[in-house]
């Protein structure tokens, strides 16, 4: 350092103001002087320095040599750049916010407004320095934020959001939103407070607008759901009453229908007394009549008579049995199953003089439901013969078992082309239904000429399940 020259350390930008300087000390226009400049390290760093030049005069008052003190201020100075700088934001995002802005100390004063605060009020930049904001809020709403600002100023809380009616400088009242934060100081205590307002008035309108026609939506709703709980209570009386009317003709429509159903079922089983029973009996009285003579005259002739009189009287017994079963149903679920086919069968052989022959394997006491339907099956299939069929030969095979039933009933007549047969056939579909309703396979086979053959499997599903439920218990409890 010694023998250097000052110049050569500090920045030549600086040089010039600290030659003139230095010139002014050697000249004795001054004593001393204090600067801050930049200086060059000999590693070629810049910072900034504090410094200090002092004269020492001697005795005749002339300088004899300078003091010089330097202070290194570069943190200091580099930190009031910062500062320089983030106030030159602050600024111009204070004055060019899209949103009022203002700062207000804790007393609640406004310390200085943007421009867009200026405007949302009327007021110019010094009529609003110094003002309370609150004196601009309308007095219904003054209140609203008394709490939370005490929290903020007090440190309790940094800021807070709401909305609030204000009053402009023209005694217009608008509706706005404000934001208060807190701004504390190095120590963290509450310095100032910034303020924020959005004109939210438009917003505030629609939505008051919007709310009073939905108001008036939902009152025209309720009007009209009024009105209409009101007719759909009128239609609801008048259909009860019709309901009620109509259930009167549907009972006096059912009495006269079971009233003309027992008269219809009188005449039906008059007719059948008539057409078979009276009719076998008639014969019968016939043969006996002339039986004294033909055991006389021609005793084989009087046996085969003898024969015929004993088939036509048991025809006659089980066509009456037949009747009875239809004026007494319940006796079809009482008697065994094989009982009902052997009367149905000597009931047609009475009445029609058509040979049947019935074969009937095992022994069980089938369900209600089920032998029911069976038997009307094979009713149905009897009377079909006995009509249609021209047949000289009826088999009816039977093969009856706990497990299921399978029953065959074929017979020699006349056969039918099953193409031509409509599949919806009164006859055919009724017992196709009661096959399916006890869940028994049904099939019909038949070819012209060849007779025709009508089959039901049914299969017992219930024995079946208990059967393998009781091997697995007994499996699982061995």
């Amino acid at each position: 350092m010694i023998g250097m020259n000052a110049a050569d350390v500090t920045l030549s930008e600086d040089n010039l103001e600290a030659t003139r300087l230095f010139d002014e000390l050697l000249n004795g226009q001054r004593d001393s002087y204090e600067v801050d400049r930049r200086y060059v390290r000999k590693d070629g760093s810049i910072f900034w320095a504090h410094v200090t030049m002092s004269t020492v005069k001697g005795t005749d008052g002339k300088p004899l040599f300078l003091v010089g003190m330097v202070i290194d201020i570069d943190e200091q100075m580099k930190m009031q750049e910062r500062i320089r700088e983030s106030e030159a934001r602050f600024q111009a995002t204070f004055e060019n916010a899209a949103v009022g802005m203002s700062l207000i100390n804790l007393e609640r004063r406004v310390i200085a407004s943007n421009p867009i605060s200026q405007r949302i009020f009327g007021y110019t930049a010094e009529e609003m320095r110094g003002i309370d904001p609150r004196s601009l809020v309308i007095p219904e709403d003054r209140a609203l934020d008394k709490e939370l600002f005490h929290e903020l100023i007090d440190g309790k809380r940094n800021s807070y959001v709401m909305e609030r009616r204000y009053r402009r400088k023209d005694g217009h009242v608008f509706w706005a939103r404000i934001n208060y934060s807190l701004v504390r100081d190095r120590d963290g205590k509450p310095d100032y407070l910034v303020g924020i307002i959005e004109d939210i008035d438009d917003q505030k309108r629609v939505m008051e607008r919007l709310a009073e026609q939905e108001a008036e939506y939902r009152r025209t709703l309720e009007q009209r759901v009024d009105e209409r709980t009101s007719e759909l209570q009128q239609i609801n009386e008048r259909l009860q009453e019709e309901m009620a009317q109509r259930q009167k003709a549907e009972k006096a429509l059912a009495e006269n229908a079971a009233q003309e159903a027992i008269v219809n079922e009188r005449a039906r089983l008059a007719r059948d007394l008539h057409d078979a029973v009276t009719q076998t009996l008639f014969s019968a009285s016939l043969i006996a009549e002339v039986l004294p003579d033909l055991w006389t005259t021609d005793v084989e002739e009087a046996r085969q008579s003898t024969e015929e009189l004993r088939q036509l009287t048991r025809g006659a017994l089980a066509e009456m049995r037949t009747l009875l079963l239809e004026l007494r149903p319940a006796t079809l679920m009482q008697s065994r199953f094989e009982d009902l086919l052997k009367q149905l069968s000597e009931a047609v052989i009475g009445s029609a003089r058509l040979p049947i022959k019935l074969s009937i394997e095992g022994d069980c006491k089938l369900p209600p439901e089920v032998q029911v339907a069976l038997y009307r099956i094979a009713q149905e299939s009897l009377n079909n013969i006995v009509k249609y069929a021209r047949a000289t030969q009826v088999n009816i095979n039977l093969i009856l078992s706990c497990e299921g039933l399978h029953m065959e009933i074929n017979d020699n007549g006349i056969g039918f082309d099953r193409k031509r047969v409509k599949p919806t056939s009164l006859g055919m579909r009724i017992m196709r239904e009661r096959a399916q309703h006890i869940g028994a396979d049904f099939e019909v086979v038949s070819q012209p000429g060849k007779g025709t053959s009508v089959t039901v499997t049914w299969k017992n599903n219930e024995r079946a399940g208990r059967e393998d439920a009781g091997a697995r218990e007994t499996k699982e409890t061995v």
